[in-house]
């Protein structure tokens, strides 16, 4: 055990250390011997309540923000608590519209695809144009300008009191008695059938 005293040689072998330190660090300006410790004279109590007051003061420095730091009061959270639902219920409203217009754009885009489906389907058909509008109306002599004539026989032509006598496509063609407005309907050189007039009336 140590008795706490310190030999003379054990001093000057420290101070040769502190010189060989000095001489390391020394700037031009600073003196060539090493300068004296300071020796505090003062009590161990004194220097160890000094240490106690700066942890002291340490703590209190770091701790001192949360110190500053208080609760809220009603009032304060009632507030926030009304700004938290009113930005609640905006987002609501807001997800609600976002899914109100895709809904009504994936309607309009499954209509589209319908009606382009189907068009190409439906082809417009043109109005039909009237006769009057597009043929010009032909006189009854350009008509019977166009009509064929046929050639009398010489039988015919010598004796002209001698009738016609059908043939059997004929007879079968052209009925035996004609009416006034059948007569006017059959041009000179046509054979028109009866059934067909029957059928317009």
């Amino acid at each position: 055990m140590s008795s706490g005293f310190v030999s003379e040689t054990e001093l000057a072998e420290r101070r040769r250390i502190r010189q060989e330190e000095w001489d390391k660090v020394r700037t031009a300006e600073q003196p060539l011997a090493v300068p004296e410790e300071q020796y505090d004279h003062r009590s161990l109590f004194d220097r160890l309540e000094e240490q106690r007051r700066k942890k002291e003061y340490e703590y209190e420095e770091t701790h001192k923000l949360k110190n500053m730091i208080r609760g809220l009061d009603d009032d304060e959270v009632g507030f926030l608590e009304l700004v938290d639902k009113t930005k609640m219920d905006e987002e609501r409203r807001q997800l609600i519209e976002e899914a109100r217009q895709i809904e009504e754009y994936r309607s309009k885009v499954s209509t589209l695809q319908c009606e382009t489906i189907v068009s190409p389907l439906m082809v417009p058909i043109p109005k039909p144009q009237t006769l009057k509008s597009s043929v010009p109306r032909k006189t009854q002599s350009k008509l019977l300008a166009g009509a064929i004539i046929k050639k009398r026989t010489s039988e015919e032509s010598t004796n002209p009191s001698k009738k016609h006598k059908p043939t059997s496509d004929e007879s079968k063609i052209l009925p035996e008695k004609l009416t006034s407005e059948t007569k006017s309907n059959i041009l000179p050189g046509l054979a028109y059938s009866d059934s067909s007039d029957s059928e317009d009336d």
